[in-house]
């Protein structure tokens, strides 16, 4: 190996594509902050979680189908659990443990746990299960983001009810992390990837709301309907799960997670004029801790010596 090769960091993004994973993070951003306004707003109208499932998966599944047949036998070869680390991870189950998280906790929380832990959790599980260590100088940024979270939850009194919607988060970072990584080895494109997570959550949900029909979104007014599947729909369902996919390919699993350093931000200032709510001295000061050691967490890795 020549002496070029070792100064390199192995997982370096190509010029090439630097520009476009950093514009795919950036939408990808925005669109997580409405995603969880959205998930609120759905709460907050007494909306079921796999309702709101349907305005997400709908029409990107219905959208992605010619795709997933196209492309099914490239996708098959993958590996199942592999295949099964990514639906779980970003399709339905994900959205139901996120949306029932909502229900008990507001935006601040959820926007700053879910996103916020995800270089955590893509470390502590990149360990765990493909012994992947984080490289040293990243050490430091990870125990931040644990300080943050501890300290958000002391402060907080993350108790009862509210305890309940913290377990659900960090559960729902854990398994977006799942995802991320998978995602990297599986080698499918990010439209395979979208396609699987599209339409498969919605082939899983459909018998589902068969027995149990979706009676309160039909009952939900257009005006709430319409922004709900703007949001859901065509920006979470189609170009943020793109996007993400984008930039995991361009920038690496561990960059792409630490796009969720603005989200809690971004979702917190959404929230105070649509629900009124003022994120309290324990969120506040977690989602400091949470949001350096993601910037943190972030920086490249020194060249291997």
């Amino acid at each position: 190996m020549s002496a070029t090769t070792l100064a390199l960091p192995a997982a370096a993004p190509q010029r090439s594509g630097l520009v476009t994973g950093v514009a795919a993070l950036a939408v990808t951003v925005l669109i997580w902050a409405s995603f969880f306004v959205s998930l609120r707003a759905g709460a907050r109208a007494q909306l079921r979680p796999d309702e709101l499932a349907l305005i997400r998966f709908a029409p990107a599944g219905l959208g992605f189908l010619p795709l997933l047949i196209s492309r099914w036998r490239r996708i098959a070869a993958v590996p199942w659990p592999l295949l099964a680390s990514i639906l779980v991870g970003s399709g339905l189950p994900y959205f139901l443990v996120a949306g029932l998280g909502m229900r008990h906790a507001p935006v601040a929380d959820g926007s700053t746990l879910i996103p916020g832990t995800l270089p955590l959790c893509v470390a502590l599980l990149g360990t765990l299960l493909y012994r992947q260590r984080p490289p040293s100088s990243r050490i430091p940024a990870l125990l931040l983001i644990g300080a943050g979270v501890l300290t958000l939850m002391t402060l907080n009194h993350g108790q009862g009810e509210l305890g309940q919607g913290y377990a659900l988060f960090l559960l729902g970072s854990l398994m977006w992390a799942n995802y991320t990584l998978a995602l990297r080895r599986s080698g499918l494109s990010p439209l395979e990837g979208a396609a699987l997570i599209s339409t498969g959550s919605l082939a899983l949900l459909l018998p589902w709301l068969l027995l149990h029909p979706p009676l309160g979104l039909m009952a939900l007014p257009a005006g709430q309907l319409m922004l709900q599947g703007l949001i859901q729909g065509l920006g979470v369902g189609l170009v943020s799960t793109l996007c993400y996919a984008v930039a995991i390919s361009r920038l690496g699993a561990e960059t792409a997670a630490a796009a969720g350093a603005l989200t809690p931000v971004l979702a917190s200032l959404l929230a105070l004029p649509l629900f009124g709510e003022m994120p309290g001295t324990g969120s506040l000061l977690g989602m400091v801790l949470i949001v350096a050691g993601v910037i943190g967490a972030s920086r490249p890795a020194p060249p291997a010596r």
